[in-house]
């Protein structure tokens, strides 16, 4: 073999390595995608049947509680036994979250899941609904900050907007990674998401009471960073509603001690200016309802007595 010849081949072998991860990614971003609409419109009714979900209380009013990444409906606990007492309470654990893992791979696209999240507080029959949302819940629950026929009162917990300010170089890259997770074999997939909070992240700088013993590193559950990266490099992401819209009475509350943010300090400052909403800081990171159970219940409690 001619000199030449090895040269080229080396070299081409070099320049695969080096390219078949993107050329992987972008062929997953843009081939991968949810189920088709025509489908899922079919399929809402047992998708929504089908969801776990748990009922405590006997009160009047209604109160629907969605988590985000990387728990389930159990997350609730503390405040469930603070407001059952007041409050009938609806929750749901998100497809793909479950703790017992049943096999099942669901691959919704972001306006899937609150099509899902609709249809379940629908089929609860109670007509108006408050909500209260963590995490991913709360960004699949800030549709309901414009006046709608579903939601009378939300609170977000830890997750706001960060309306035109770039977002922050961390958010970009964990995100991301989660995203890549999500297209991986599960053993690698694993990796990621443990990767990622233990040095991406490093979750005491999300939350100082966690460790990474306490996160659950299941890849199923990153589909909603997959989806969140393909809207993005699509130039598909939807627009934000703009503060002067917001036409629910909503809570925002979040934890004060942490190093990674999950909003913006003109958002709130702009909310504040506009009277759209409350703003509340409490002790303790992003899970900071575990941390401070009773002082996050009674400040939920007395603004939707208030409200």
């Amino acid at each position: 073999m001619s000199k030449v010849k090895k040269i080229i081949i080396r070299t081409s072998l070099v320049l695969l390595v080096v390219l078949f991860p993107i050329l992987y990614l972008v062929g997953v971003f843009s081939l991968n995608g949810p189920m088709p609409d025509e489908e899922f419109q079919q399929k809402l009714p047992d998708i929504v049947k089908n969801l776990e979900v748990k009922f405590d209380g006997e009160g009047e009013e209604t109160l629907v509680l969605i988590h985000g990444y990387p728990d389930s409906l159990e997350m609730w606990d503390q405040q469930v036994d603070y407001l059952k007492q007041y409050y009938s309470i609806a929750r749901l654990t998100l497809p793909g979250f479950e703790q017992v893992d049943d096999g099942q791979r669901p691959h919704y696209s972001m306006p899937q899941i609150r099509m899902i999240i609709d249809g379940f507080i629908k089929s609860l029959g109670k007509g108006k609904v408050s909500v209260l949302a963590h995490d991913w819940g709360a960004v699949y629950a800030m549709q309901y900050l414009q006046q709608n026929d579903l939601i009378d009162r939300l609170v977000l917990f830890d997750i706001g907007s960060f309306g035109e300010e770039k977002r922050p170089t961390i958010n970009v890259k964990y995100t991301f990674a989660l995203a890549v997770a999500w297209t991986l074999p599960e053993f690698l997939g694993e990796k990621i998401t443990a990767y990622t909070a233990e040095n991406i992240l490093n979750i005491t700088d999300v939350d100082p009471n966690k460790t990474i013993a306490d996160l659950r590193t299941d890849p199923r559950m990153t589909y909603p960073y997959f989806h969140l990266w393909k809207s993005v490099l699509s130039k598909n992401v939807g627009k934000a509603t703009e503060i002067a819209d917001y036409g629910t009475p909503f809570l925002f509350i979040y934890g004060k001690d942490k190093k990674v943010w999950f909003h913006a300090k003109s958002w709130v400052k702009e909310l504040q200016d506009a009277n759209k909403g409350q703003v509340i800081a409490v002790p303790g990171g992003h899970w900071f309802m575990q941390s401070s159970p009773d002082l996050v219940n009674k400040e939920v409690h007395n603004w939707l007595k208030n409200n």
